[in-house]
């Protein structure tokens, strides 16, 4: 199998990244949504390609004055897991926010996401919060943090 590649999202990828965003069982990214972070100065959306095909998806959010970026949205299609592709797009938002002089990078997963959390905590992430009842179906969440250092 190929290695996947990591690059910048476009609007020619807006039906793509709606599909892949329909995998998601809740908390859904909308059209309008994915139009104004492809367009957006504060938003990065990485996505994750074998090929011409899009594999994954990541949105990186930026403040303006702060030096922390957040993590909004990751999503890796079924078929595609287990190949490393999440843990390449994280890596890849946190090589933007520290190429952007960006000190921490965070983000809010839930309680339930096993998958996820073992991603995170692989890559250094803390739980810094409990978030109960965070997300619109009821469901806890917790808010993750890692600080970045200059080489790493």
């Amino acid at each position: 199998m190929s290695a996947a590649r990591i690059r910048r999202g476009r609007p020619q990828d807006l039906e793509t990244l709606l599909a892949l965003e329909s995998l998601f069982p809740s908390d859904r990214l909308s059209r309008r949504g994915w139009r104004r972070f492809l367009s957006s100065p504060r938003a990065s959306v990485l996505v994750a390609c074998r090929g011409r095909e899009v594999l994954g998806d990541l949105v990186l959010l930026r403040r303006a004055g702060s030096s922390r970026t957040r993590i909004y949205s990751l999503v890796v299609a079924p078929a595609a897991r287990g190949q490393g592709l999440g843990e390449a797009l994280v890596a890849a938002a946190e090589r933007e926010t520290r190429a952007r002089g960006g000190t921490a990078v965070s983000l809010e997963v839930r309680t339930d996401n096993a998958a996820a959390r073992a991603l995170y905590a692989k890559r250094g992430y803390l739980e810094t919060r409990a978030l109960p009842r965070y997300y619109g179906d009821g469901a806890d969440g917790l808010r993750l943090l890692k600080p970045l250092s200059r080489g790493a």
